[in-house]
């Protein structure tokens, strides 16, 4: 009866994915010119970086740290100057260790067959390594933006290893105690200036940004034929590859060619039937036809309409019809473009 039971489930499931048709997902790379978040004003060109430095071991090298920090602080389409223009300061604080606590820790463990109860021992600290960001404008004396890199001011807890005897842990922190802070600081500075760059980069730059995109198509299906929507994603293609780098708009050329595949995609919407899985345009490809015009308008900078979009899509499909890599794109895409209205170039 099992056998039976168990041979027509797989028979249901496989007649199931056999009516069910498959999407491919066309992924491709492009990188383009992303907007600054937070726009310097107009009429700045030219800037100076200057770096403070705490106190630093004499084991490390305050030289190569500077040099780190500075690197770390250019903005790119401005002209870096000894003195001049907009001013940067990046300031990496003295490394923070807070005082060494002793603790112990008690479980149940079976041994030979019989529970016992051991104790490990172990010890924590605080520390942190400040990483500090100030921008001050020219002829000004208050800063125009300033904090502290990824809450480089709040204190992170170390814990270390455990050990089977107090002596044990008091010889290992003996011997390790500036190993162990030596590479606490190399991680948190290499970190911090890693996240120094791109608080400055997204901040304030215009900087090469790569976007990851997905546009769906869907395999032949018994009697059913998708050229219509190979031809879509072939116009896309064409469009992609009008992209440059250096382009913030994308071009007049990338509009005409992804057009052309939105209303093959429309076209095929009109068949759309969401009640007969069986059907050319069912549930399925009509998601993934939604998701190809939200992509689409989002980057030809149509973000009403690509809202539209998202929003039919909700009611026709459910309210995660909608990619979420493709709806942040376009939350962060159209952030930048009201924070620059009005000073928006095509490429840079």
């Amino acid at each position: 009866m099992r056998s039976v039971f168990f041979t027509i489930t797989c028979l249901f499931i496989f007649s199931y994915h056999a009516q069910a048709q498959n999407i491919d997902k066309q992924k491709t790379k492009i990188l383009y010119t992303q907007l600054p978040s937070k726009p310097l004003p107009e009429g700045i060109t030219k800037y100076h970086v200057r770096t403070s430095l705490g106190a630093i071991p004499s084991s490390e090298s305050r030289t190569e740290i500077t040099n780190r920090l500075k690197s770390a602080s250019e903005i790119s389409h401005l002209e870096k100057t000894n003195d001049e223009g907009l001013k940067v300061l990046a300031k990496l604080e003295s490394y923070y260790k807070g005082d060494t606590k002793y603790e112990s820790v008690t479980r149940k463990e079976k041994r030979d067959d019989k529970e016992i109860s051991v104790t490990y021992y172990y010890l924590t600290f605080e520390y942190k390594f400040p990483v500090y960001v100030e921008i001050t404008l020219p002829d000004e004396v208050d800063p125009y933006f300033a904090q502290f890199v990824a809450n480089s001011n709040s204190p992170s807890q170390y814990r270390s290893r455990e050990f089977q005897s107090s002596s044990a842990l008091n010889s290992w922190w003996s011997e390790s105690y500036n190993s162990v802070q030596a590479e606490l600081r190399k991680k948190m500075l290499g970190q911090y200036i890693s996240e120094l760059q791109s608080t400055i980069s997204t901040n304030f730059s215009y900087h090469k940004e790569p976007l990851y995109t997905e546009f769906l198509t869907v395999k032949k299906f018994k009697k059913f034929e998708y050229a219509d929507l190979d031809e879509a994603w072939e116009k896309a293609k064409v469009a992609l590859d009008k992209i440059s780098e250096n382009d913030i708009v994308f071009s007049a050329d990338f509009n005409s060619a992804m057009l052309e595949a939105i209303s093959m995609w429309q076209t095929a919407l009109n068949e759309s039937d969401l009640e007969d899985k069986k059907s050319r345009i069912n549930k399925k490809v009509t998601e993934a036809i939604y998701n190809n015009m939200f992509l689409a308008y989002t980057m030809m900078s149509e973000f009403e309409k690509a809202e539209e979009i998202k929003q039919i899509a909700e009611e026709r499909i459910n309210k995660r019809a909608i990619d979420n890599y493709a709806e942040n794109f376009l939350i962060g895409r159209k952030q930048r473009f009201e924070a620059n209205e009005g000073r928006i170039p095509a490429s840079i």
